[in-house]
């Protein structure tokens, strides 16, 4: 109720251009998830936990979102086919996802802000305010209407011609306006400068996973900074994603490390001393420091992520 009376959230026509635009369910659940992400930073309790959410936000389930996605005989969307689906969006650079087993899922929607935007906020609806703030007794309403017509038109305009898909925007409302920068085309996931690939962006999850296993009520990183780090060890240090996850993994796993290695940057600023103690328990064990680069469309490396 509170979302009707300040706000509105735009489906923006850039959304036809999808290749699933034409998947009654795609746009079903989509739509789903814009409307149940938060709007702004708060704490909700779901299934008897307390989850720190942030904007853009929300906590379910595959079978939740399941529910609300029935045929014509009421018949509710398996998860493995909400899976699929979400799996769709993640790939589009539109949406990450993190799974605490049992608990629930939290889907971070990558470019909300552009989506989640309040009718005071346009360019357009305060033009037509100004306009209708001249006007005196019956005709304030009149006015006002008659305002709002050609406002919301002129806004319509402008959402139409900016394509507002998570591939080409990088406005952002936590972003300052001297930090924004061009949209990079390989990028998944960009905040400012910082920005990662599809894959940057997976391993960036995979590794929060790990951490979460940890610490259960470790807050949800910022993915872009996480992915950045990550394709600067890829590019700069020569590392590859199979590397960096088995060392990362192997941190969270030391007895010592495991307090100290919580993210890439730290991964990357301790790899010459992680490696070496890592390199010295295989040698000790007889285990090999070699291993294949790693295939993201295979998942059953990655022990302990879901989707």
């Amino acid at each position: 109720m509170e979302n009707q009376k300040s706000g509105f959230v735009p489906m923006y026509r850039s959304i036809l251009k999808h290749s699933w635009r034409k998947d009654v369910y795609l746009r079903t659940l989509w739509q789903d998830l814009l409307f149940a992400a938060q709007k702004e930073p708060r704490t909700v309790n779901f299934r008897g936990c307390h989850w720190q959410l942030l904007t853009g936000q929300l906590v379910t389930t595959l079978e939740d979102l399941g529910a609300n996605l029935c045929n014509r005989e009421g018949e509710p969307t398996s998860r493995h086919a909400v899976k699929r689906m979400l799996a769709i969006f993640v790939k589009e650079g539109m949406i990450s996802v993190h799974t605490e087993h049992r608990k629930g899922t939290v889907i971070t929607l990558l470019n909300y802000s552009e989506y989640n935007q309040k009718m005071t906020d346009l360019p357009a609806h305060n033009l037509a305010h100004n306009k209708s703030s001249d006007t005196k007794g019956s005709e304030v309403g009149a006015a006002h209407i008659a305002a709002h017509y050609p406002a919301h038109h002129e806004q319509q305009c402008i959402n139409n011609n900016i394509n507002n898909t998570s591939e080409n925007s990088v406005e952002s409302s936590d972003i300052p306006p001297n930090e924004l920068s061009e949209r990079r085309p390989e990028a998944a996931i960009q905040h400012g400068k910082k920005w990662g690939t599809a894959e940057d962006l997976r391993a960036a999850e995979w590794l929060f996973a790990q951490v979460r296993l940890i610490s259960g009520s470790a807050k949800t990183p910022n993915f872009a900074i996480w992915a950045n780090d990550i394709r600067m060890m890829r590019e700069r240090d020569g590392r590859d994603h199979r590397e960096i996850c088995e060392l990362f993994k192997w941190a969270c796993q030391d007895s010592f490390w495991q307090g100290n290695v919580l993210c890439p940057a730290k991964l990357r600023d301790k790899w010459t001393q992680l490696s070496i103690q890592r390199d010295k328990q295989r040698s000790g064990r007889g285990g090999s420091t070699t291993r294949p680069a790693i295939d993201f469309n295979n998942h059953d490396w990655a022990e302990g992520l879901e989707i």
